[in-house]
């Protein structure tokens, strides 16, 4: 619950940096615009806890403000404070109002607000503290560390400079050719999405800003940025629309080191703006976006021994569903990865061209691994349902766009073990109508006896 001592704490750290701001919210504070909803109003809201600014409902992710104290309150603030600003701008014109056009500018004019507070903020403690900064690649001259370091803050800061005055959408960014896409998959079994690193622009900072997902707030996004550890944070894109980030650590344990799932978030149809109409959010983003970060262990980190997360109660269905398995109290591994999981990695491999030898073998046994359990019958609706992804999984092999490799795991587990599985003709007829001519050679060459 959010008391009005936890708003005048926001408050007051937003006068620190900005007086102005700040004596307007504490003024509007003390007439009661801003305010703590009635006792009998307080309970949180599923994920999320509220506030009122001017008779509106604020709201604000429960789970950052137990971890990150203030932090959400002073953005959901600022964001509140840029659109009345932005009201009594419009309200001032003496031309007629287009009520549709208005509501996006306040809303934009909220989130631009706050992210260029927090860059600000950023900018001041980089240029305060230089020598802090921390970097995940090594320096190339170790005599002179600080002056390096220095000089990297100088040209964050300018970067930094730069987002301020950026006004391009992320389409204009993509269309620029700036947007380096690592993996292409899909969402909701058809819609294109992209795997990619975090775009640092302006767009994509309020993007995150509006949809208010745990974890991933601009100052968190900045704090990674300043501490080299921007190629870490991934996101899924969907046309140019942020739905999901996953941000990946690496963990020292006894013998070795494991990549680690830090954080994970996805849209979940609702936006930081209560007035916006939800948009239907897309099935699978985070099963799109862990197999990204499979895809990125395997190709570039295959040092690596595994790759592990912390997961919340409600979630550990979902992740032993796709191949995680339990270590300890909250701690999964993923060992094999299955269902959905696989077929995700599968689409995306497929539609990768310069994948390394060693992923394309790897991703081969996985496919063996996945044909061989057809053999087991199903006995539940459970089983059913993880029987028919499987399928479909398999089918992903044998697609035109299949890697010649995989079609090549799959047609020949297939003939091994034909008579063990009931399907086995059902996806040597699929092969023979949707595969490639390749795979359709193969096929002839694999499975003649099938026929």
């Amino acid at each position: 619950m959010i008391k009005r001592e936890n708003i005048k704490q926001a408050i007051d750290a937003i006068s620190e940096r900005d007086p102005e701001i700040g004596y307007s919210l504490n003024e509007m504070l003390g007439m009661g615009q801003i305010d703590v909803p009635l006792r009998g109003d307080q309970i949180s809201q599923g994920d999320d806890l509220h506030f009122l600014f001017d008779n509106q409902k604020v709201f604000v992710k429960k789970i950052l403000f137990f971890n990150e104290g203030t932090v959400p309150i002073e953005q959901r603030l600022l964001i509140k404070y840029g659109e009345l600003t932005k009201k009594q701008e419009l309200q001032d014109r003496e031309e007629p109002i287009d009520y549709r056009q208005a509501a996006m500018e306040i809303q934009k004019a909220g989130l631009k607000l706050m992210v260029i507070h927090e860059i600000d903020y950023a900018i001041e403690r980089l240029r305060r503290r230089p020598g802090i900064l921390e970097t995940n690649i090594p320096l190339p001259d170790d005599e002179f560390p600080s002056i390096q370091r220095a000089a990297r803050s100088e040209r964050l800061i300018s970067f930094l400079e730069k987002i301020k005055r950026d006004n391009r959408t992320l389409d204009a960014v993509w269309e620029g050719d700036e947007l380096a896409v690592l993996y292409r998959g899909v969402v909701d079994d058809a819609e294109p999405a992209h795997f990619i690193h975090f775009p640092f622009c302006m767009d994509s900072l309020m993007q995150v800003a509006d949809i208010n997902l745990e974890f991933f707030h601009v100052r968190f996004l900045l704090n990674t940025l300043a501490r080299g550890l921007e190629r870490n944070l991934f996101v899924c894109l969907v046309r140019q629309r942020i739905v999901g980030l996953i941000y990946l650590t690496f963990k020292d344990r006894m013998f070795h080191k494991g990549l680690e799932i830090k954080f994970i978030a996805t849209l979940r149809g609702k936006t930081g703006h209560e007035t916006e109409q939800a948009p239907r959010v897309p099935k699978g983003i985070g099963v799109f976006l862990v197999s990204g970060a499979w895809l990125v262990w395997k190709s570039e980190f295959a040092h690596i021994k595994e790759i592990s997360l912390d997961s919340e109660i409600g979630a550990r269905g979902f992740y032993a569903a796709v191949g995680f398995q339990p270590r300890g109290l909250s701690e999964y591994v993923l060992k094999t990865p299955k269902g959905r999981l696989l077929k995700a990695i599968l689409i995306m491999a497929n539609n990768c061209q310069d994948l390394k030898q060693g992923v394309v073998e790897e991703i081969g046994r996985l496919i063996k691994k996945q044909v061989k359990s057809l053999r087991k019958k199903a006995r539940s609706e459970k089983e059913r349902s993880a029987r028919k992804v499987a399928i479909a999984s398999v089918k992903e092999c044998l697609k035109s766009e299949a890697r010649l490799e995989f079609a090549k795991a799959a047609m020949g587990t297939l003939s091994k073990y034909e008579k063990k599985i009931p399907e086995s003709r059902e996806l040597v007829r699929f092969a023979s109508e949707q595969g490639s001519e390749d795979t359709k050679a193969n096929q002839e060459d694999e499975t003649g006896s099938c026929h």
